[in-house]
């Protein structure tokens, strides 16, 4: 039996149909209470996670990944600076502090703010 038709202002433009076992539909009724989540947002997070999670991502992932970097107005950073002045900043998911000042080498340096940055003048 097919679907009653929506009305075309309801309509979103993006769809995909699931099919659960029994099993797995009361598994994502559990989750969606306990947290008080919304079932999509719970079903695209795991998507997203499983996405980041691959070893070998096809090129057209990966390539939607970096447009996506390149595409953004404002980004996260950790700011430091160096024993000779010099102001840089890091993404603030880099995996470590750094060693030395990009601009000069000097070994001594600290964290001086966090926050959004704009990108571009």
């Amino acid at each position: 039996m097919a679907r009653p038709k929506k009305d075309p202002e309801e309509k979103k433009d993006k769809r995909l149909t699931l099919y659960f076992t029994q099993a797995e539909f009361e598994q994502l009724n559990i989750i969606s209470e306990s947290i008080a989540s919304d079932k999509t947002k719970i079903i695209t997070k795991a998507l997203n996670n499983y996405l980041k999670a691959l070893e070998n991502p096809p090129p057209a992932l990966k390539q939607a990944s970096y447009e996506q970097i390149m595409s953004r107005e404002k980004e996260q950073v950790n700011g430091y600076i160096c024993s000779q002045g010099h102001p840089f900043w890091l993404e603030w998911a880099w995996p470590s502090e750094p060693v030395c000042c990009p601009c000069c080498g000097a070994k001594e340096i600290k964290n001086a703010w966090s926050g959004l940055v704009r990108k571009g003048f």
